[in-house]
């Protein structure tokens, strides 16, 4: 799409960007993508059941592959996605987010230097829509992914993420979930794959109030649900006790948000 080739255009990256009634947000994400230093990528929009504007936007697009689909959740969305891709490696865009300009140049390198990773990941911006408040989430590795990912979800964004396609061959995302799936399949390919992390920015997070994730009675259920899949997989005391940490912190995390909505009288 850009004319701009870097030494490492040589693969097709597929975003995927899943929206369900994100119009307004969603040209902000597509130019993003459109605005990358790499340029062989090709953008395909899932509309998952949308009734606002998200046609009209995502077809301004001539670059754009767009697909209508009933409501049938985020995980389903992301999985048309993967079924429609032609591209080496994967990324997933929410409609409400953006992506840096050197964000799929970073992370294609990062892979090309490590060609037994199955995905990497890296920093994140969180942009506060209602407080103009923006906080950086860096976070440095200091033990094994997976062991790493008992204790939280380091990723923390799907934006920061490249995955390589074959991963899809394997594992796809669970439809069953309607929350947290990508820290599911986080798991999933740590358990079996190498991956990588960095440290530099790759993606804006808007925070807003129609975040999935602003809802923590629900968001606190899932979690606990995707840690205690893993129980079965567990083979040392080290993940065993990474695990009980981490729902632990995922308790605290949650209730304090929801003591604090409560002292504002949301």
């Amino acid at each position: 799409m850009q004319n701009n080739k870097t030494n490492f255009d040589i693969d097709l990256i597929s975003v995927v960007i899943p929206c369900y009634n994100h119009g307004h947000y969603l040209s902000a994400a597509i130019e993003s993508v459109l605005a990358q230093s790499y340029g062989h990528i090709e953008i395909i929009v899932v509309d998952d059941g949308s009734t606002d504007t998200t046609r009209e936007v995502a077809q301004k697009y001539q670059q754009v592959k767009y697909v209508y689909q009933s409501n049938s959740g985020l995980s389903a969305a992301r999985n048309k996605g993967i079924e429609l891709s032609k591209g080496s490696y994967l990324s997933f865009l929410d409609a409400d987010d953006a992506l840096y300009p050197q964000a799929l140049e970073i992370n294609h390198k990062h892979l090309q230097q490590n060609p037994k990773a199955a995905f990497v990941s890296g920093a994140y911006v969180m942009d506060f829509k209602e407080t103009d408040e923006k906080k950086e989430i860096v976070r440095k590795l200091s033990m094994e992914p997976y062991v790493a990912l008992l204790h939280n979800n380091y990723v923390g964004m799907i934006a920061t993420v490249l995955f390589r396609k074959w991963v899809f061959d394997e594992f796809k995302y669970d439809i069953n979930l309607k929350r947290c799936e990508d820290y599911d399949l986080y798991f999933k390919i740590t358990r079996k794959y190498h991956v990588v992390h960095h440290q530099e920015k790759i993606a804006v997070y808007n925070i807003h109030h129609t975040n999935m994730s602003s809802n923590e009675p629900d968001m606190l259920k899932t979690v606990l649900k995707v840690l205690d899949r893993q129980k079965e997989y567990l083979k040392t005391n080290l993940e065993l006790q990474a695990l009980e940490k981490g729902k632990q912190i995922w308790k605290n995390y949650y209730c304090g948000e929801i003591l604090q909505k409560l002292k504002k009288g949301s």
